[in-house]
């Protein structure tokens, strides 16, 4: 069996914000697909900025990992990083998704960018995985974008807004795929039959004002509002139980403007007739919880991205155009929008959305084929990036 070894970066396995966990579990899984399609063996390097080395809470079939810390700070450790990189057929950077922007400040933004020089700089081809691009309000961050788009070996988009600014910032036809997460594997956790189940995934960034703590990314709908107004109402239905969600988990980081965990649990406290959602510590524990909501309401968009794909009505919460950009590719209307909606309007959306949810079901019902076939898609596009089944398929 031929073994490959690839670099995967831009993912966060072990990260409190589930979803960026999610993305990245779910692309392993992805990779130990085309493995056991093709008759390879892979090598992973897990290229990242952290010390971690804790092992992955899954197990696969064929692939071996190892840990490669990012080398910034001195010339030896850099050596090392570039070292390894050399080595890899091919290293895949994700950015967390939803990072390859400037949304989020310059620095994070000015920091992810670097890793990806790196890998071109070493020859080594870079394939952007799917993610979204942009948007780009500096003028530095759109010309570097530009430059790390066109130089990639490939570049793969997750909606059609990402793609369209992709192609023409870097001047290429990049792919339109969707988000690796949608296939995160779980296993549904069933809840009384008898009740209405509704998720609520609260999120403490937009509950802090984002990363700023001033409204950083222009809500028109007062969301503390939004959230409590929810509540209140559904609690006091004894047809209903709230359950709410995290997805973004520090519990110890009191201060962190965007965990989700002590606005939730402290909500709770507010609201005796919610349910808290246990502690998850993997993003397959979060999706089969909330398999089991019979509808879920979210900022989060991979918590959203888990609920659709279960098969649970879904009302995401938008906050920025990756949620319209993503849902759009998937011809789901059901988003409520953060930044263009008035506050009563999205309570008023939210609640109608809840009680017309069969209306949602049969939307995701209907395009779970569609799915399936952005999958087989998928993995025939990222075993196409590889050298060794690009030689199968010209034999």
């Amino acid at each position: 069996m031929k073994k490959i070894t690839v670099g995967v970066m831009g993912l966060a396995f072990h990260s409190s914000n589930l979803g960026c966990a999610a993305l990245s579990y779910s692309f392993m899984c992805m990779l130990d697909e085309i493995a056991e399609q093709y008759g390879l063996q892979f090598d992973v390097r897990i290229i990242f900025q952290s010390d971690d080395k804790t092992p992955l809470k899954m197990s696969f079939r064929y692939i071996d990992y190892s840990f490669v810390r990012l080398g910034l700070k001195n010339k030896a450790h850099k050596q090392q990083t570039n070292a390894a990189i050399r080595e890899c057929a091919v290293v895949f950077d994700f950015t967390m998704g939803d990072s390859f922007t400037d949304i989020y400040g310059m620095e994070r933004f000015i920091k992810r960018t670097i890793f990806k020089q790196m890998v071109l700089r070493q020859k080594t081809p870079l394939v952007l995985g799917s993610q979204t691009y942009g948007p780009y309000r500096h003028w530095l961050s759109r010309l570097w974008a530009a430059d790390v788009i066109r130089k990639s070996s490939e570049v793969f988009a997750r909606d059609e807004q990402s793609l369209a600014l992709a192609a023409k910032l870097g001047k290429r036809k990049p792919k339109l795929t969707t988000d690796v997460a949608f296939f995160l594997p779980y296993e549904r956790q069933e809840q009384e039959a008898q009740k209405t189940h509704i998720g609520m995934n609260v999120s403490g960034l937009l509950w802090n004002g984002g990363y700023t703590r001033s409204n950083q990314f222009g809500l028109t709908v007062d969301y503390r509002t939004y959230i409590r107004t929810l509540l209140e109402q559904y609690q006091q239905d004894d047809s209903c139980v709230v359950h709410l969600i995290p997805h973004v988990v520090y519990q110890n980081e009191l201060d962190a403007p965007d965990t989700d965990w002590h606005i939730s649990t402290e909500l709770a406290k507010q609201y005796p007739k919610v349910r808290m959602a246990p502690f998850f510590e993997t993003p397959m524990q979060a999706k089969s919880y909330i398999a089991g909501m019979d509808v879920f309401v979210g900022a989060r968009m991979h918590a959203t991205i888990a609920a659709y794909s279960a098969g649970v009505p879904t009302i995401p919460f938008s906050y920025s155009r990756k949620f319209e950009g993503l849902f759009d590719s998937l011809s789901y209307p059901y988003v409520v929008s953060g930044t263009r909606e008035e506050t009563q309007a999205a309570i008023q959306k939210t609640q109608d959305y809840i009680s017309g949810r069969e209306q949602l079901l049969a939307a995701i019902t209907g395009y779970q084929g569609t799915l399936d076939e952005k999958k087989k898609q998928m993995l025939g596009d990222y075993a196409g990036v590889l050298p060794d089944v690009q030689a199968q398929q010209h034999e």
